[in-house]
């Protein structure tokens, strides 16, 4: 413990930020040196030899974002081309600091592929504006709250209503939706092509209604939860597992347990 009482970094923690040190120092020589050379091929050099120390921060900034519907590589690819943007347009002065100007030039490229180009369905921008702010929002939240938000905790904290939360959290789909042939659980058989209702079938569709209804009823409640929680609310197995207080992979095995017990329902 350090005399003031603060904990002390592990001297792995104190390597690898003396490194980013280092680097983000001969990142600002490099510019610097630059912005005085005379002739654009030698400044150039000196900006392309900047930019490639400055990779490592690009990916540290991409892996913020994934998980969001965008392959880790295309987010790395924009992350670059947000360090490219600021290298080059960086005018070193006597306060300025190029880590403080490139980490919101890179911010701001990832979030405009978000805003513009990622979405596969595209809906209202208010509906694009909210999912970000919610995106932003659990995480402050559950770190605060130490478990996940609901739906309430997120619009007080936003300041919209719970109904406008519950419409913009059904377009997490929009940037990569599920494949039809995506397996439900690990059960072989059991596809999301397999769980939607065929239009032209209605009767078969109330049936099976009336048949899970008293299934569902008869499930413990957090089972019920899960399957609220996953198939409405359209969490993710973690998410649901930070809520109820276990691993991802409980929640896994928990939902295929009860669509088994579904599934056995509905063929008995």
């Amino acid at each position: 413990m350090a005399t003031d009482g603060s904990i002390p970094l592990i001297p792995k923690a104190i390597s690898v930020q003396r490194h980013r040190d280092r680097q983000s120092a001969e990142i600002e020589r490099l510019l610097r040196l630059a912005a005085t050379e005379p002739t654009d091929s030698r400044r150039a050099r000196h900006v392309d030899d900047a930019i490639v120390l400055g990779v490592p921060m690009a990916r540290t900034l991409a892996s913020r974002y994934t998980h969001r519907g965008v392959d880790g590589d295309d987010l790395v690819q924009i992350a670059s081309v947000g360090l490219v943007t600021a290298a080059n347009n960086y005018r070193p002065g006597p306060d300025t600091d190029f880590r403080s100007y490139a980490i919101p030039t890179i911010r701001g490229e990832i979030r405009r592929y978000f805003r513009d180009r990622a979405w596969m369905v595209k809906p209202p921008r208010r509906i694009q504006e909210l999912q970000a702010a919610i995106s932003v929002a659990e995480g402050e939240l559950a770190t605060a709250l130490r478990r996940w938000p609901t739906t309430g905790d997120l619009a007080d904290a936003i300041g919209v209503s719970a109904a406008e939360i519950v419409d913009a959290q059904c377009a997490h789909g929009c940037f990569h939706p599920m494949s039809l042939d995506a397996p439900i659980g690990t059960a072989p058989t059991l596809s999301l092509a397999t769980a939607l209702a065929e239009q032209t079938n209605s009767y078969e569709l109330l049936e099976h209604i009336e048949v899970l209804r008293p299934v569902v009823a008869e499930l413990p409640a957090r089972d019920r939860l899960i399957l609220r929680r996953r198939f409405v609310d359209h969490r993710t197995q973690a998410e649901i597992g930070v809520e109820i207080g276990v691993s991802q992979m409980q929640v896994s095995r928990l939902l295929r347990d009860i669509l088994r017990i579904m599934h056995a329902a509905l063929t008995a």
